[in-house]
């Protein structure tokens, strides 16, 4: 039998002193025994000493929960667990109580608190009971909360002198809301960054390069700072850099949103950015983010048709200009296949994996069959198969068809199976 777990009840249901007698009595009491021996050592000191101090403390904490957790809720730091006191209870049970104090804290729902327990398996472990109502006290909210629930894993001194470190550099980044990002790194290296921020700044007009990031793009600095979670190489990148490639993609044209979205933009050289969108203007192709960061083979000759050279960009852009007037599929089958909305509509219900097709898949293979082949319209919409085939499958089989002899009507023997395309062919040469 287990003492320390029955101090607490003899304490919760004896009104009488604590004697051994007592004690002795309610064991027999809550067992059913005749007669239950307590083992010889309890009469030693040392064990008499340790059995006082365990009841001295049940007893302590048996007032604070009579006394004060009656008109406490889980939220609230003062809240004392009797169950926690026992230990007993399992990790289901304490997974539980740590989800319903998150959603008691920052308004989460179910969904919420379970993606959180999913991402941070451990937090449940690790979390400080007093941290939900010292982060509750400080403003910071529940999206803040979302982003960095490892906040509650320190405790409120740790969070305090690191909000300490910030805010007396930076008092307009003294919001937790503003610096959680940087909790997650140890007082030395905040006080280090910082030091550093400050150190090449001196130069500039703005204290720091975040406060340039949100001056230049026109966001709150709140904003910028929560970048730092996944684009942890604006740390160390210098001041003079980022002042540079932001002025560039400004300058050429870049909305500040698409900037704000893809700042990875910033890890590339601003000679490499300008020499890029220089390369870009050229073609009249429109400067975005994601085009300057793009892989070299981008900008590379791909291939050489006649006196003709493209690129990657030029296709895609060559692509983009002739279907700028169209704005769906469906439009564009009508204008290259010369038909009916209706008749579009027919196609798609035939065969419906052509719903979910792109104009870029469905494009080369029209081009081959109407503008080299001369195939006439009216065979492609009776069997819309074909627009979503390999366009080397479509040519393969068509040159077959050719060489064979054979004398087409109808392309439905083009988009069958490879298993069925042979066996036609086969008989058709026996025939």
């Amino acid at each position: 039998m287990n003492l320390r777990l029955l101090l607490p009840c003899f304490f919760l249901h004896s009104k009488s002193c604590f004697t051994f007698r007592n004690f002795q009595n309610f064991i027999m009491n809550k067992s059913n025994c005749s007669r239950v021996v307590l083992p010889q050592r309890i009469h030693t000191n040392v064990f008499k000493n340790v059995i006082v101090r365990q009841i001295s403390t049940c007893y302590q904490l048996l007032q604070d929960k009579t006394e004060k957790s009656l008109c406490l809720t889980k939220g609230d730091e003062s809240y004392f667990d009797f169950k926690e006191l026992e230990c007993n209870s399992s990790a289901e049970q304490r997974m539980g109580h740590f989800m319903a104090l998150m959603c008691e804290a920052f308004k989460l729902s179910e969904e919420e608190a379970e993606d959180i327990v999913e991402c941070y398996p451990f937090l449940w472990k690790e979390f400080f009971h007093k941290s939900f109502t010292h982060l509750k006290s400080m403003g910071l909210v529940k999206t803040t909360f979302m982003q960095y629930p490892w906040l509650i894993s320190m405790s409120p001194e740790e969070i305090d002198s690191k909000l300490q470190i910030v805010s007396t550099s930076f008092p307009d980044m003294g919001d937790v809301n503003t610096c959680a990002c940087l909790f997650k790194y140890p007082n030395e290296k905040i006080d280090m960054l910082i030091s550093n921020w400050k150190k090449e700044a001196v130069e500039f007009e703005q204290p720091s390069k975040f406060h340039f990031l949100a001056h230049a793009l026109k966001v709150p600095i709140g904003k910028i700072m929560n970048q730092l979670e996944t684009k942890s190489f604006l740390l160390s990148l210098s001041y003079s850099r980022i002042q540079e490639g932001v002025n560039i993609c400004l300058d050429a044209g870049v909305q500040r949103e698409d900037v704000l979205n893809d700042l990875w933009v910033l890890r590339n050289r601003p000679i490499k950015i300008r020499n890029r969108i220089e390369t870009l203007l050229q073609s009249k192709i429109p400067v975005k983010p994601w085009v300057l960061r793009a892989r070299i083979q981008s900008f590379k000759t791909k291939k050489k048709c006649l006196t003709f050279s493209y690129s990657y960009i030029e296709e895609y852009w060559e692509e983009k200009q002739d279907m700028e007037y169209d704005n769906n599929l469906s439009s564009y089958l009508m204008t290259r296949l010369k038909c009916e909305l209706s008749v579009v509509e027919r196609m798609m219900k035939v065969f419906p994996n052509l719903q979910r097709a792109t104009i870029r898949k469905v494009k080369p293979n029209i081009d081959y069959l109407l503008v080299v082949k001369c195939i006439d319209p009216g065979l492609v919409i009776m069997t819309p198969r074909i627009l979503c085939q390999k366009l080397d499958t479509v040519k393969d089989r068509i040159e077959i068809l050719e060489t064979t002899g054979i004398q087409y009507s109808s392309l439905w023997m083009v988009g069958r199976s490879q298993r069925e395309f042979d066996d036609f062919v086969k008989r058709w040469k026996t025939k």
